[in-house]
């Protein structure tokens, strides 16, 4: 049975990372990886390595005395840092796409005033 210390800490902890926004966070990382054609498994490595080190930041160092509190959020801290890491991979995707999409329409719109422009001096009568 799980102490009331470690299950007040493990909720603070889960609390603390819903508040920090970590994979919109770390959304740009992932985009930044894509933009340097990193491989899939690679950014998702590094960003998942970075999700730990800020996960680790949020832990209260009040239950650093107590083991089973700390086993506990530790564990959480591995979940999470999985579920974090896939959740920015796949918002840093959706901004890629979000920006590629901009891009094409610009081009598109580019494309379209180059091609009026070509009659823009002519009669269309």
């Amino acid at each position: 049975m799980i102490s009331a210390t470690a299950l007040n800490a493990r909720t603070e902890l889960r609390r603390r990372i819903r508040a920090s926004h970590m994979a919109d966070a770390l959304a740009g990382m992932c985009a930044d990886l894509c933009m340097e054609q990193v491989e899939p498994e690679v950014a998702l490595e590094r960003i998942q390595e970075k999700a730990l080190e800020r996960l680790v930041g949020l832990l209260d160092t009040r239950i650093l005395p107590d083991a089973e509190a700390m086993d506990d959020c530790l564990e959480l801290i591995a979940e999470e840092s999985g579920r974090v890491a896939c959740e920015a991979l796949e918002k840093g995707m959706a901004r890629l796409r979000e920006g590629l999409a901009l891009l094409e329409s610009l081009e598109s719109e580019d494309e379209a005033e180059a091609f009026a422009g070509q009659f823009a001096g002519g009669s269309v009568n």
